[in-house]
Parts: structure tokens; C-alpha cells; sequence
């Protein structure tokens, strides 16, 4: 696997999204660090430690799914010297469908490593599981 440095973190992010898309594993694997720390967490499972693992999940996850476009939305982000995290909303639009899906909530970290910005940690989440979310009550007062 070559592996093609990424000078911001953008580009890192544009490059993991874009092998997303094309589930590509080897270009998916090329924006991950190689260290023995990164951790990935895909919706409603249990996380991946360790570069084999987080191989291991990404191979699973591109062989079961289908044709879909995903369209990411950044809603926060945390700049440190030497790491960056983007909390993202992840739109994707399965097959001949023309509406995205709900939202699912990311957060992306990225640590820059002596050939540039890498992925260190990757967990997904759907903003809602289930029905539609309790109304919110008025709060209570205890004496």
C-alpha cells in the first residue's frame, strides 16, 4: 500500500470520504496512521483498535454495502498544534435514491506525523436510534 502524504487536514478528510465513496480499501488504509493506537467505531458497534482491526472492519463494511454517495457537512471543529478534530454530519444517499438519509454524527481526528496528516480515529453515530424523540418536559422542582 503506498501511502500519500496529506499536507492539512482537509486533505486528509477529502481523501478518507473520497475512498469512503469508492470503497477503496487501499486508498481508505493509505489516510490512516500506522500506529498501533488508532481506533475506529462504525454506527451501533463495538470499536477497532489497531491497524489490523480497523483493515479488517473497512474490508467488511465495503464488501456489504452497495452504490451510495455520501455528502459530509462540518459541524465543529478543535485545532490543536499538531491534531485537529472535525465533528461532521455524514449524509448518504443509497443507490437510485434522491434524498440523503438522516444524518449520522462523526467525529474525525487527524494528527500530523512526520509525512503528513493522518487519521487516528474515526467514530460514527446516528444523531437519532429509534422513533421520534421524547418532547421535552418542563423541569421539575423537588422540595
Amino acid at each position: 500500500m503506498s501511502a500519500p502524504a496529506y499536507p492539512t487536514p482537509e486533505a486528509a478528510e477529502a481523501a478518507f470520504y473520497a475512498a469512503f465513496e469508492a470503497r477503496s480499501l487501499d486508498a481508505m488504509m493509505a489516510v490512516w496512521s500506522r500506529d498501533d493506537s488508532i481506533a475506529c467505531i462504525h454506527p451501533l458497534t463495538a470499536p477497532l483498535t489497531g491497524p489490523a482491526a480497523v483493515t479488517a472492519g473497512w474490508r467488511s463494511m465495503f464488501e456489504a454495502a452497495g452504490q451510495f454517495r455520501i455528502q459530509v457537512e462540518t459541524a465543529h471543529d478543535i485545532r490543536e498544534a499538531g491534531q485537529v478534530i472535525r465533528i461532521v454530519r455524514e449524509y448518504l444517499i443509497i443507490g437510485q435514491e434522491t434524498e440523503p438519509r438522516p444524518p449520522i454524527l462523526a467525529t474525525n481526528v487527524y494528527r500530523e506525523e512526520a509525512d503528513g496528516w493522518r487519521m487516528v480515529l474515526h467514530h460514527a453515530s446516528p444523531l437519532q436510534v429509534g422513533g421520534t424523540p421524547p418532547a421535552r418536559t418542563p423541569p421539575v422542582v423537588l422540595h
